[in-house]
């Protein structure tokens, strides 16, 4: 073996403390980095996702699972748009969207959100205590959650629509009276649309700045969805389904939704002078404000009337279902949902996530903090009980009507709000902006559907 000179020897030792040295900062840095907490980005709607971060609990599921949670604040165009591609960074980036689930079609269409079946089979993913098909009020989730036989999420939400009345008017002795006296009957909630007529035309008086009622007249979202439970309390549809996946008949123009237009329209006539302008912002505060005695409004909003820094009446408010002209009670069934992007880069610790979320602690909290929950147990918590809408939410679970998921739906969405804005504006007559309505629909929707009224 050739010998080192004494000026190589003597520099050895120094290169192999050099070499060990760089190996264990190559080992610190790599243990470092793996034992950084896994981010998982969760997107939703900020007016939605309050009632779950305002509940304080998501930091003590992140020191339990060893994971960090962050929430972004997105809309729904907003997340379709990235989605779409449209943001590539943010799209690969969402671990969990949360969304309305009218959007369920049109994700699944683009192959932009996975069906988590295999997720929930799975024993290293799936929380055993979690029974979902046993917890969960199966039509809403069904509904909300699923499309066809694959299930895609959870429910963040359920929505839907209530009567709201000022219960102290209700109550006054002398209206009571002065009721009776004029229509010969006794005053009480309305339970058909003749019944809900009358009230408005009695508690409408404009020159004391209160007015019966108001519709949400604005050409938008509020107007469509407002319209849809008078077409349901009529008897009617948009497509005559069972479930939001499917396709049939067009029956926008039905009899019935003539008839149920024509009575949206009535209502004008005891609302304020802007009505026309209203969208979901203006209706609540008309209530807030006691300038309405009655109106429909969501079910996320009526949390908001009980609510003395923001309303005046706080404490005075009566809720029920909506009036019907048909044997058979309808109400809403809207809501977001828990869904897990295609592209999600922890697909597994979303899921885990939102099982977490799903659980009786935090729907609970968040059904205080406004939202809805549809875990039944949360509705045996005092607490919940004592909410004066958490009878009508209960009521209006079992006979909740589906709408459209398919994807196709946001353009006839888009398609109803400016027929509806021009029938309330008097562009056009109810028959005739209906009939319009369904041209347009079939349109749309092609050699899927039929209609099952011709236009003539």
């Amino acid at each position: 073996m050739k010998q080192l000179g004494k000026k190589a020897w003597s520099k050895a030792p120094l290169l192999a403390l050099v070499l060990v040295s760089g190996i264990v900062v190559l080992i610190v840095a790599g243990c470092s980095k793996s034992s950084e907490p896994i981010t998982i980005r969760l997107a939703g709607d900020e007016w939605f996702l309050k009632s779950l971060t305002k509940t304080g609990l998501i930091a003590g599921y992140e020191e339990k699972a060893g994971v960090r949670v962050e929430v972004l604040d997105r809309n729904d165009r907003r997340i379709m748009n990235d989605l779409n591609g449209g943001d590539a960074a943010g799209s690969a980036a969402y671990d969990i969207v949360v969304m309305r689930h009218r959007f369920l079609g049109a994700l699944i269409q683009k192959n932009q959100i996975q069906p988590i079946d295999s997720l929930l089979m799975d024993p290293t993913v799936h929380d055993a205590s979690f029974q979902p098909q046993q917890e969960l009020f199966p039509n809403w989730w069904r509904e909300l959650s699923w499309y066809g036989d694959k299930i895609y999420g959870y429910p963040y939400t359920g929505l839907t629509a209530y009567l709201c009345y000022r219960k102290d008017l209700f109550d006054d002795p002398e209206n009571k009276r002065k009721f009776k006296a004029r229509y010969h009957r006794e005053l009480s909630v309305p339970s058909n649309w003749k019944e809900y007529m009358q009230l408005a035309g009695f508690f409408h008086r404009p020159g004391d700045h209160l007015y019966g009622t108001y519709i949400s007249g604005k050409q938008g979202p509020a107007l469509w969805y407002e319209w849809l439970n008078f077409v349901y309390s009529f008897g009617g549809d948009i497509l005559d389904t069972q479930h939001g996946w499917e396709y049939s008949d067009i029956v926008v123009n039905s009899p019935q939704n003539v008839a149920a237009t024509q009575q949206y329209l009535r209502l004008i006539a005891f609302s304020p002078p802007d009505t026309l302008s209203y969208g979901w912002n203006e209706a609540q505060a008309a209530l807030q404000q006691g300038h309405a005695f009655m109106g429909l409004l969501w079910s996320d909003q009526a949390y908001l009337l009980e609510d003395p820094a923001t309303s005046k009446f706080a404490g005075k408010f009566g809720y029920s279902l909506i009036p019907s002209n048909t044997a058979q009670r309808s109400s809403q069934l809207e809501g977001l949902t828990y869904l897990i992007p295609t592209n999600a880069k922890h697909p597994k610790e979303a899921y885990r996530f939102i099982e977490w979320a799903m659980s009786g602690q935090v729907q609970t909290q968040q059904t205080l903090d406004g939202s809805s929950s549809i875990r039944k147990s949360v509705y045996e918590d005092s607490k919940v009980q004592q909410q004066p809408y958490t009878p009508v939410f209960l009521a209006s679970v079992p006979i909740a009507k589906e709408k459209p998921t398919i994807p196709e739906q946001a353009q006839m969405t888009d398609a109803a709000q400016r027929r509806l804005s021009e029938i309330v504006t008097g562009k056009e007559s109810p028959q005739g902006g209906l009939d319009k309505l369904a041209l347009d629909l079939k349109d749309i929707l092609g050699n899927k559907v039929k209609l099952r009224y011709p236009v003539k």
